[in-house]
C-alpha cells in the first residue's frame, strides 16, 4: 500500500549501476561535495554543507541533520535526536524538532529504532501517524514525505541521522539512495571527528578549570598560611611589648604578673568575641560588658548606656584595651578602689564619630596634676591608633574621659589627622638599670616610627628612648606618616610593612625621595614586603631590643 513506511539496508557501492553519462554527472557531484565537505572546519558550516549535500542529491525543499544524544546523558535528553542543521523549515517547526523522543512518529524515529534506513512515501497513508500531534506539524510545515538516513560509525555505533522531506508524496530512486549512502559514509566521519574533537575540548576545557581550581587552591593555601603567620608573629610581639612595658611599670613582681595577667586575658577575650562573630566586628554594649569583668567589683558600681553602636573589627581590639585599662586604673587608684565608688560610661553617635564618656564618682580625692602612666599613655595610643583622640580631666568628683573613635563609614577621613609629634624623650628607667644596653650611635637621633598596633608603637619608641633617640610618632597611618615626612626631618625611620590592611608603598617612596634610610618592621617575609624597596632592612616581629637598637643604629651610621 503507497504511502507505508519503508525499511531498507544501507547499499553498498557495489550496488547497481547507473548509466555511464549520469554516473559521471553522479561522481562530479560526489567529488565537488567532498571537496566541500574536507576543507571546512567551522562545525556548523560543515553540518550545513552535508544537509545541502543531501538535498541536492534528492531534490528535496528540506533538509535536516541530528545528533543522538547518549542514553543517560545529564542532560535529561538521554536517547533524543538533537537537530544539530535544518534547510527549509520554517522557525516554529525548528523549534518543534529540536529535541525528538524515540516515541514521535517520523521518518527518524522509525530509523532509530531499526537502526537502517527508513522511508514513508506519504504521511497522510502512514496509519500509526493518524491523529497526532506530530501529523498536524508536517501540516504546517508543509512536508508529505520523508527519508531518514543513519550515520553510523566505521564500528558501527549510531552517531546520528540524515533526513530529506518533499513537499509532495515521493518514494527516492535507487540512484538517490546510493548517493545518500555515499554521503552518509562521510558524514558519519566527519560528524564522529567533531564528537571527538569536542569531547576533547571538553576534557581540556575541564582540566585548565581543575588546574586553574588548584593553582587558586595553592595560592589561596600560601597567601591564608602567609596571614597566619603574620597575625602570629604580630600577636607574639604585642604580648612581647605587654610584658616589656608592663614590666617597665612595675616595681613589685606581684604587679606585674596581675597587670600582664590582665592585659592578656583582656586580648583574649576580645579575640572570643570576634572570632565568634567571624572577624565582622561587634557591638558596643558587647565589648564594655565583657571589658567591664573586673573581679572584686560590684556590678551596681558600673553604668553604660548608649544607643547600639556596630564597630568594626579593626577597632574593636584597641577600644577594648582603652576600656580595660580604664577599669584596672579605676580598680586600682579610683573610684572602683572604694566600696561606695561608681564609674558611669555612656556615649552616643555624632555624624560618623563614636563620643564616649567614663565618668568617675566617689573614690579617693585626685589632685592635679595626675601622674602619666603606661596605661594612660596605652588609653591616648590606642585612641589615636584608630584616628580617634582620648583626653582626661579632672573633676572634683573624679577622673573623667573623653573618647572619640570613628565609625566605619569615616575611618580613612577620620584618620587622615596626623598624630602628635615632638614629644620629648621619656626616661622610663631612671634608675638607669638598662644603661648598658644604650647604644652611642642613637644618642640625638630623630627616628620616625610608623606603626598601627598602639602597645608595640609604644614599645619601639620606649625602646628607641631608652637608646638615646628622640622619638617622633608614632605614626598609625600613612596620612600621619605624609605629614610627618613633610614636616620634618629624621635620621631613620622603621616602617611597619602593612598598616590597617593597608601596604605601605607611597610611605616608603616619600623616605627614599627625602633620603631618609628606613627599615621595614613586620611579621610578613621579604616575599610580602613592597618590590621596590627590596634592598631595605627588615627587622622581623617579634623582636628584642638588641636587634631594635642594632637595626636602627645601622639605619644612622
Amino acid at each position: 500500500m503507497a504511502g507505508l513506511l519503508q525499511i531498507n539496508p544501507i547499499e553498498s557501492l557495489g550496488a547497481a549501476r547507473a548509466e555511464p553519462t549520469a554516473e559521471i554527472a553522479d561522481i562530479d557531484l560526489l567529488h565537488s561535495i567532498c571537496v566541500e565537505l574536507i576543507g571546512e572546519q567551522d562545525r556548523a558550516l560543515l553540518y550545513g554543507k552535508i544537509v545541502d549535500a543531501a538535498v541536492t542529491i534528492t531534490g528535496s525543499q528540506f533538509g535536516t541533520m541530528q545528533l543522538l544524544c547518549p542514553p543517560g546523558d545529564s542532560s535529561g535528553h538521554g536517547g533524543e535526536l538533537n537537530l544539530l542543521c535544518s534547510r527549509g523549515l520554517p522557525p516554529e517547526a525548528v523549534g518543534f524538532w529540536e529535541w525528538v523522543s524515540p516515541a514521535a512518529h517520523s521518518s527518524c524515529t522509525a530509523a532509530l529504532k531499526s537502526g537502517q534506513r527508513a522511508i514513508i512515501a506519504d504521511f497522510e497513508e502512514w496509519d500509526e501517524i493518524a491523529g497526532t500531534e506530530d501529523l498536524l506539524a508536517f501540516r504546517r510545515t508543509g512536508i508529505r514525505s520523508a527519508q531518514t538516513t543513519p550515520l553510523l560509525s566505521r564500528e558501527g555505533k549510531l552517531l546520528g541521522m540524515i533526513s530529506t522531506h518533499w513537499a509532495k508524496p515521493h518514494r527516492p530512486s535507487d540512484r538517490d539512495l546510493r548517493l545518500l549512502d555515499i554521503l552518509a559514509r562521510q558524514a558519519a566521519d566527519l560528524l564522529e571527528r567533531t564528537i571527538a574533537e569536542e569531547a576533547l575540548r571538553a576534557r581540556e576545557q575541564e582540566l585548565a578549570r581543575s588546574c586553574s581550581a588548584l593553582q587558586e587552591s595553592e595560592n589561596l593555601q600560601k597567601m591564608l598560611t602567609g596571614e597566619l603567620s603574620h597575625r602570629v608573629k604580630n600577636m607574639l610581639a604585642t604580648v612581647q611589648a605587654i610584658a616589656s612595658q608592663t614590666l617597665r611599670n612595675c616595681n613589685d613582681p606581684a604587679d606585674f604578673v596581675e597587670s600582664f595577667g590582665g592585659r592578656i586575658q583582656s586580648m583574649s577575650r576580645v579575640h572570643s568575641q570576634l572570632s565568634t562573630n567571624e572577624w565582622k566586628g561587634t557591638q558596643l554594649k558587647e565589648i564594655v560588658s565583657d571589658q567591664m569583668q573586673l573581679g572584686p567589683v560590684d556590678e551596681a558600681q558600673v553604668s553604660a548606656s548608649g544607643p547600639p553602636v556596630e564597630l568594626d573589627a579593626a577597632v574593636v581590639p584597641q577600644l577594648a584595651m582603652i576600656l580595660h585599662e580604664l577599669g584596672t586604673n579605676s580598680l586600682k587608684y579610683g573610684a572602683l578602689s572604694k566600696i561606695d565608688g561608681a564609674v558611669t560610661i555612656d556615649w552616643l553617635v555624632s555624624g560618623q564619630t563614636l563620643k564616649m564618656r567614663w565618668i568617675e564618682q566617689g573614690g579617693p580625692t585626685v589632685g592635679a596634676p595626675i601622674r602619666r602612666g603606661f596605661g594612660t599613655r596605652l588609653i591616648e595610643a590606642s585612641a589615636r591608633g584608630v584616628g580617634g583622640d582620648a583626653r582626661m580631666s579632672i573633676a572634683a568628683e573624679g577622673v573623667r574621659w573623653h573618647i572619640n573613635v570613628p565609625l566605619p563609614e569615616a575611618q580613612g577621613e577620620s584618620g587622615d589627622a596626623a598624630l602628635p609629634v615632638d614629644r620629648p624623650p621619656v626616661d622610663h628607667n631612671p634608675a638607669g638599670r638598662n644603661a648598658p644596653e644604650r647604644s652611642k650611635r642613637l644618642l640625638g637621633k630623630r627616628i620616625l616610627v610608623v606603626e598601627d598596633e598602639p602597645l608595640l608603637a609604644l614599645d619601639i619608641a620606649g625602646r628607641l628612648e631608652d637608646a638615646g633617640a628622640f622619638v617622633l610618632g608614632p605614626a598609625g597611618n600613612s596620612a600621619a606618616a605624609l605629614s610627618l615626612i613633610e614636616q620634618y626631618r629624621f635620621h631613620a625611620a622603621l616602617l611597619d610593612a602593612n598598616l590597617g590592611g593597608h601596604p605601605v608603598d607611597e610611605i616608603a617612596a616619600a623616605l627614599a625621595r627625602n633620603g631618609i634610610p628606613f627599615a621595614f618592621v613586620s611579621g610578613y617575609g621579604r616575599a610580602s614586603l613592597p618590590k621596590s624597596f627590596d634592598d631595605a632592612e627588615l627587622l622581623a616581629k617579634p623582636f628584642d631590643a638588641g636587634q631594635l637598637v642594632e637595626i636602627t643604629g645601622k639605619l644612622v651610621a
